[in-house]
């Protein structure tokens, strides 16, 4: 049932953060850096204690990804794979509740995912100007990334076993106390 909870609040987080990001937020806060919602649900999503079913998300947020990208198909998912793969293989190993090593991590999950994305449109479609673009904007965007994921990355974690129960029922009943009066 954690699992279906879960994948619930990831697809819910998934389709808000694809319709902020193609529309409303597109040039926010400029055309060069952009928002990039989704790598911090695969960031918390590798943060995670409890790995069961988390790959079927991983894999449900690329396509999500992958349905507003002008990129080819399937690169999103391959990316956000391979950065939660990442993320997984060395969480035993990194440090992330304290800020700094939050920062320094989503960073060079935003690095990697510039990097692969980069080398896929590359190997497609040799040398382009938009590669080009994309490897000198990337530091650039990892900062950017990096401040947002000090904040987004902890809400994540912490909120992603919420239950509409949780979310709707009120935290105290002031029904039995009139009754008992």
């Amino acid at each position: 049932m954690t699992e279906l909870k879960r994948f619930s609040f990831f697809i819910l987080y998934g389709i808000i953060a694809v319709v902020l990001e193609s529309t409303l937020l597109s040039d926010i806060p400029s055309s060069n850096i952009h928002f990039d919602f989704i790598l911090y649900a695969i960031i918390s999503l590798a943060l995670l204690e409890d790995q069961r079913g988390v790959i079927f998300i991983v894999f449900a947020l690329g396509i999500l990804m992958d349905t507003v990208s002008s990129a080819p198909f399937g690169l999103a998912v391959f990316s956000y794979l391979i950065i939660y793969g990442f993320i997984s293989m060395i969480v035993s190993r990194i440090l992330i509740e304290a800020w700094i090593a939050r920062f320094v991590w989503v960073g060079v999950a935003s690095l990697l995912e510039k990097l692969i994305v980069g080398t896929l449109l590359f190997i497609s479609y040799g040398s382009s100007p938009v590669i080009d673009y994309l490897l000198i904007t990337a530091p650039f965007q990892a900062g950017f990334d990096a401040l947002l994921g000090l904040i987004l990355v902890p809400f994540l974690i912490k909120y992603s076993d919420i239950t509409w129960d949780k979310i709707f029922k009120p935290k105290k009943t002031y029904f039995k106390k009139i009754i008992i009066l």
